[in-house]
């Protein structure tokens, strides 16, 4: 034991009056596995039967003993018993994924839900297996958080209490799983997952690895929409879908409708009527503002656009979720409908809403 710094102080003085010794050829004893301190030199000094403790620090590797005491005798030195330093615990072959391990190192969220992901790692104890007392995991944006900052569903998960499989391997070797729940508006971004144990002399190791959480595109619309025509008008009322973003990117919209089947032509198709069809680009929405009331035709064409049977991208800008207390990833989209005097009876028809990645601004 050489080149490890030993503090010693006055225990009922305090620790802040301390003086400390390298062990080894480099420290004052200039011989193997020796320290020397004079504790006369202590701010407060030191008397005959004063009880001292002693203790190795950490001075970068981790390596740290028990505390140890010594009672000062008339004797001009006294010999404290030999001091066992502890090694730290060794953390190699951390990995973290989902269980879609193909292909490696990518996480793909679930819409609107969470996505077990695990971190693992083997831990080497060479002062037995049953000394590592904790072992924590963090997994977070690596961009965004690091390893001490707080919880947060977009970018920094904790697990501080993984599971230790002490009859993993062979002898002081354990196995350690750490579970998160990530979120479906975790960011799309290179992730750290982190673990640390503890052993009882609570020194602490680390060991990480990456990777990648993917986009994930996906909204929930409100279904279905019912529209109203007033007294004697063929231009319905206003109705308003909610649309909220249940991936983890800023969307845009995409829009198409049909009656019976896929690009028919059609927005509806009714049950009475000389006509039962309400054409395609008599369906028309807003993405921006509302038009309440009633509206004449000209109204109608100028606040509106038309649907189309084809699906036509419209920027939306909706951002992906931020608050974890409260959903308010959530835009509000303005439809109407004008309904021929041929039509009568109850019409039905189809939106189709996809989401398209909206681009960085």
């Amino acid at each position: 034991m050489y080149d490890h710094t030993i503090i010693l102080w006055n225990p009922l003085i305090g620790i802040q009056d301390n003086l400390t010794d390298i062990v080894g050829p480099n420290g004052n004893s200039h011989a193997n596995n020796v320290y020397m301190i004079d504790c006369e030199l202590l701010q407060a000094g030191c008397d005959i039967d004063n009880n001292l403790t002693l203790k190795i620090i950490n001075n970068g590797d981790n390596y740290i003993s028990g505390e140890t005491n010594v009672n000062v005798t008339g004797a001009g030195y006294d010999i404290v018993s030999n001091i066992t330093i502890n090694s730290p615990p060794n953390i190699s072959f951390v990995s973290v994924d989902d269980f879609l391990t193909s292909p490696p190192d990518y996480i793909d969220l679930i819409p609107a839900d969470t996505k077990e992901v695990t971190c693992s790692a083997i831990i080497n104890e060479y002062d037995g297996e049953e000394s590592i007392t904790n072992v924590t995991g963090r997994f977070f944006d690596n961009i965004a958080s690091g390893y001490y900052e707080l919880e947060d569903n977009n970018n920094h998960y904790r697990n501080n209490s993984c599971y230790i499989n002490y009859t993993y391997g062979s002898l002081n070797e354990v196995e350690v799983t750490c579970n998160f729940y990530v979120w479906y508006y975790a960011n799309s971004q290179e992730w750290n997952c982190t673990i640390e144990a503890q052993d009882n002399f609570s020194i602490n190791s680390s060991g990480s690895d990456t990777s990648f959480v993917n986009p994930l595109l996906a909204l929930g619309v409100d279904s279905p929409i019912q529209f109203v025509l007033f007294e004697d008008q063929r231009i319905s009322n206003e109705s308003i879908l909610d649309v909220t973003n249940y991936g983890n990117v800023k969307i845009n919209l995409s829009l198409s409708g049909y009656g019976f089947t896929p690009e028919d032509g059609n927005a509806m198709n009714c049950t009475l009527g000389s006509i039962k069809n309400i054409s395609i680009e008599y369906e028309k929405y807003n993405l921006t503002k509302s038009n309440p009331g009633i509206l004449d035709l000209t109204q109608f064409i100028t606040d509106y656009t038309n649907l189309s049977s084809v699906p036509k991208v419209n920027s939306f800008n909706l951002n992906y979720r931020q608050e974890d207390s409260f959903n308010e990833a959530v835009n509000s989209t303005y439809w109407r409908v004008y309904v021929p005097e041929e039509i009568s009876g109850d019409c039905q028809g189809n939106i189709v809403f996809g989401a398209t990645q909206a681009p960085e601004e």
